[in-house]
């Protein structure tokens, strides 16, 4: 196999666009240059540059041939990163966990973050419904992001949002066009849930006399609400749209629910940089 030094001088010389701009980057003669170039050409016996111009070009095989090159650098270039941050104190992974009715712009955004200044450390995202304290608890992430109303003595909280969750119909459903939706009125129809994502969960927000439809994630609940089908619980940033498209309406009479958002972790396990920037990622202006 041909080294990776040799393919880094081919990539080079394309992007500066000359042998002699290459190896003034490279620090090496220009000898050099032409015979890592000439080291590559006969081990796989294709033309890499044309020989026929003033600056160098790329044959039909060369441009595929950079193509294979550039992605096996990056590869190699993530694997010494990702390797020398082994013997760090830089976590090579990191266990996350986001309730469903988070906002996920503020998600990507983290991520975003975490991606430019960690690129080498592995995450695992788990989108959640009334879980996220059991998955930390049973040691299955190390950072739950979730609506809680009770605190746990052995986890260390802090608020960073306050969700809303009006109860909504669709302007399809039975009662759309009726003055005043009491929650007797609401009882003989299907109340849409998501059910919890791990073991049980808890309750909260269910309508106990009354009929309930269990749904495994928050976008078929909302596909069932919207379509007149049932009613149920959203965030507000969820039916934001369908408010304004007046597909949803909002049951007045029927009091939001107003959970805290927590970032949350175990007080007995030490978080690692990585674990710290999303620890401090949020505060209470986001």
């Amino acid at each position: 196999m041909i080294g990776l030094e040799h393919l880094h001088v081919v990539n080079v010389i394309h992007q500066e666009g000359s042998f002699r701009k290459a190896s003034e980057r490279l620090f090496k003669a220009r000898s050099a240059v032409s015979y890592s170039v000439k080291q590559v050409e006969e081990y796989y016996q294709i033309e890499i540059f044309t020989r026929d111009t003033y600056r160098p070009e790329l044959t039909r095989n060369g441009k595929i041939l950079l193509q294979k090159i550039q992605h096996l650098l990056n590869e190699a270039n993530e694997f010494d990163m990702f390797a020398k941050q082994m013997s760090s104190d830089v976590e090579t992974e990191l266990r996350l966990s986001f309730s469903a009715i988070f906002p996920m712009e503020k998600v990507t955004n983290l991520l975003a973050q975490l991606k430019q200044v960690y690129p080498a450390t592995i995450i695992h995202l788990n989108i959640e419904t009334a879980s996220g304290e059991r998955m930390l608890m049973d040691d299955l992430v190390d950072i739950g992001i979730y609506a809680g109303l009770e605190l746990d003595p052995q986890v260390k909280y802090r608020c960073i949002e306050h969700c809303e969750l009006p109860v909504f119909i669709s302007h399809t459903f039975p009662l759309a066009n009726q003055a005043s939706v009491t929650l007797s009125d609401l009882l003989p129809y299907p109340q849409v849930v998501v059910k919890s994502s791990y073991k049980s969960g808890p309750d909260s927000g269910i309508a106990k006399d009354g009929l309930q439809w269990y749904v495994s994630d928050h976008n078929t609940k909302k596909s069932l609400i919207r379509s007149g089908l049932g009613w149920g619980r959203l965030a507000m940033h969820e039916a934001k749209k369908e408010l304004q498209e007046k597909t949803l309406i909002q049951v007045e009479n029927q009091a939001p629910m107003r959970v805290p958002v927590y970032v949350a972790k175990l007080r007995n396990k030490a978080l690692g940089p990585v674990g710290e920037m999303v620890w401090n990622f949020f505060d209470e202006s986001n």
